[in-house]
Formats: C-alpha cells, structure tokens, sequence
C-alpha cells in the first residue's frame, strides 16, 4: 500500500541533504515547505493531502533541489541549466520513481 510514510521513506535521503525543505503533518495531511535563506521566511508552501500528491512534491523540490546545485556549481556563471543538464536530472529521478513503482504493487 502506498502510504504518506512509504514516500517519506523513499525521499528521505533528499530530505536529509536539503535543508530548505521541510515536510510537517498538518491537520489537513503533510504540508510542504521550503526556506527561504535571503528572506527568512517561507517561500514555498503546499499541503500535500494524499500520498500520491506527497510523492508528486517531493519529487519536483527534488529536481529543483538538483537544478539549484546545478547552476550554483557552474565555473562558466550561467544562470541557466541547459538540454544536456536537465537530462542529467531527469535520470536523477528515476531510482524515486522505481521506490514508487515497488511501494504500490506492495
């Protein structure tokens, strides 16, 4: 069964690494949010009420987390990642989408 804690579970080694991001169970099911260094504040928050919707999230804050560390690795100071690079990411995210696969035919 594919539950809230199953996806926990499958992004818990993004989670431990990103520490803009935060999942808090709410009243409402877990919200998602993300910290905004230059603000103090919270930039991003959404409430994630399903499983599937937790994973979906999860999932883009994990590709945007790469992109991130993408452009803030670049010697070259482009502001931009390019086709070769988004691809790169996209691979990044297959091992999540395989946990996911597993956890629902459980």
């Amino acid at each position: 069964m594919f539950t809230n804690e199953k996806v926990l579970e499958i992004f818990q080694d993004y989670l431990n690494e990103d520490q803009a991001t935060e999942v808090v169970m709410t009243r409402h099911g877990y919200a998602v949010m993300l910290w905004d260094h230059a603000g103090q504040d919270w930039s991003d928050v959404e409430c994630c009420p399903t499983p599937e919707e937790l994973f979906d999230k999860l999932l883009d804050s994990y590709t945007l987390y790469q992109e991130f560390l993408m452009i803030r690795d670049k010697s070259d100071g482009e502001g931009e990642i390019n086709e070769m690079e988004r691809a790169q990411i996209q691979a990044m995210c297959l091992p999540y989408l395989e946990k996911r696969k597993e956890a629902e035919r459980i």
